[in-house]
């Protein structure tokens, strides 16, 4: 049998956060060794609540650490996007873990160790603010040797933004962090706008795939609807973008997407702040992989396979 991928899933959780984590427990090549929280989708405090009750909902044996609750520049958020993910995070279903605790150390402190632990193997797929990663690359230049890859969802290169014309909501919620992750030298492909927005998860999609795959199926049931409404609100379109999921699509078959190699770097300054910037190597060189496109079909057939696999 082949040796599984560790991974770390840096998140802040968040309705399509959560659509993620079921989806990786879910898949073949990748084994979670930990979840790291961040603030972003709601505060620190209630993505590290929801982190800990999905994993114990769905026997996810693997630890939280609770990371980040303010900027890499100490700026705190209190406007949270309360009409896509509801007040808890959770399409307001108000969810709590029964028994499931949080780890001791820090986020930053996890992702070290499990780096050392996993020198050369550990993969990191954030899905949320860079905060946590930019913290541990101040903390030790050991994490940035040890780390494998980080696959990132966030940015917009070649498409507007989601917060501003520009920007990305995981780069601009803050840029300084995700500058730093850029300009470490570790290995990172971005699953960005780019790509995301071209794989629609549809309501018919969700409704079939939720009647078919067990618990998951009610946890959708329970939260994509606030989901769905959120887009049709803003967009018109009665789905919604598959984000986070694509990244660990990406994680689990880097094939289904296109890629081109080069350099990916932030604005920091000006009307563009939280710009996401790629320049492309002719040579095909380059730590910095961007997602270009992607075979939606199959990522939406692999998601719904693996659902009913694991939970149906």
């Amino acid at each position: 049998m082949t040796k599984k991928i560790p991974v770390i899933f840096d998140t802040d959780p968040g309705i399509d956060d959560a659509m993620a984590l079921i989806f990786l427990n879910a898949c073949q090549r990748l084994e979670i060794k930990g979840v790291t929280t961040v603030f972003g989708n709601a505060s620190l405090a209630q993505c590290t609540n929801n982190a800990l009750y999905l994993c114990e909902r769905f026997s996810i044996d693997a630890p939280v650490h609770a990371g980040a609750d303010k900027t890499i520049m100490g700026v705190p958020k209190d406007d949270f996007p309360t009409l896509v993910h509801g007040a808890d995070g959770l399409a307001n279903i108000n969810a709590a873990p029964e028994s499931r605790q949080q780890g001791i150390e820090p986020a930053s402190a996890f992702l070290i160790e499990s780096a050392e632990e996993y020198a050369n193997e550990l993969v990191i797929i954030a899905v949320g603010r860079m905060t946590n990663l930019a913290v541990a690359i101040r903390e030790s230049s050991e994490f940035v040797s040890n780390a494998k890859e980080v696959i990132l969802m966030g940015g917009a290169v070649s498409v507007p933004g989601n917060v501003t014309q520009w920007a990305e909501a995981n780069v601009f919620g803050d840029p300084e962090a995700a500058d730093i992750l850029f300009a470490s030298g570790i290995p990172l492909t971005l699953v960005g706008l780019d790509v995301t927005m071209k794989t629609i998860m549809k309501e018919q999609y969700i409704q079939d795939l939720a009647s078919r795959c067990g618990d998951a199926g009610h946890l959708l049931s329970q939260i994509t609807p606030y989901y769905l409404n959120s887009y049709l609100g803003r967009t018109g379109v009665n789905g919604f973008a598959c984000h986070d999921s694509s990244a660990v699509a990406h994680a689990e078959n880097p094939e289904i997407q296109e890629m081109e190699t080069g350099t990916l770097s932030v604005v920091l300054k000006g009307e563009q702040r939280g710009r996401t910037v790629f320049m492309k190597d002719e040579n095909g060189e380059g730590l910095h992989s961007l997602c270009t496109g992607v075979d939606a079909p199959k990522l939406l057939k692999t998601y719904h396979e693996y659902l009913v696999r694991t939970y149906g």
